[in-house]
C-alpha cells in the first residue's frame, strides 16, 4: 500500500505541476498588468483545484485497473490482485487528488487577495 500511495502522489503531483506550469505561463504573459496576472493565476489555480476535486470524486468509476498510471508504474512482481489493486489505487489517487485540490484552493485564495490588493493600489494611484 505504501508503494501505491507513493506512486499515486507522484502521478498526481506530476499532473498538478504541469497545470501549474500552464497557469504560470499565463501569469508571465500578463505580467505587464500585475493585478490581472494574479487574477488569472487565481482563476487558473481555482479551475485546477475544481478539476482535481471532481476527478478525485469520480476516479473510482474506472473500469480497468490496467489503464491506471499507478498500475503501469508498479513492477509486475509487486502488483496485487486486480480486484484488490483497483480499490487500493482508487483510494490512494482520491486522497492525492483531494490533497492537491486543497492546495490549489489555498493558492487561488492567496492569488485573489494579491490581485485585489494590487487593484486597490492601482485605484489609489489613479486618483
Amino acid at each position: 500500500m505504501d508503494e501505491i500511495t507513493r506512486l499515486a502522489e507522484e502521478c498526481v503531483t506530476r499532473a498538478w505541476g504541469f497545470c501549474g506550469l500552464a497557469v504560470l505561463m499565463v501569469m508571465m504573459g500578463t505580467l505587464s498588468h500585475p493585478h490581472y496576472s494574479f487574477l488569472f493565476g487565481a482563476l487558473g489555480a481555482g479551475v485546477t483545484g475544481l478539476f482535481m476535486a471532481w476527478y478525485g470524486l469520480t476516479y473510482h468509476h474506472r473500469a480497468r485497473v490496467e489503464d491506471t498510471e499507478v498500475w503501469l508504474l508498479l513492477a509486475p512482481d509487486r502488483r496485487p490482485q486486480k480486484a484488490v489493486a483497483r480499490a487500493m489505487i482508487a483510494v490512494a489517487m482520491r486522497d492525492a487528488l483531494f490533497d492537491k485540490a486543497r492546495v490549489s484552493a489555498r493558492l487561488s485564495g492567496v492569488f485573489l487577495l494579491l490581485s485585489l490588493a494590487l487593484f486597490a493600489v492601482a485605484a489609489l494611484k489613479a486618483g
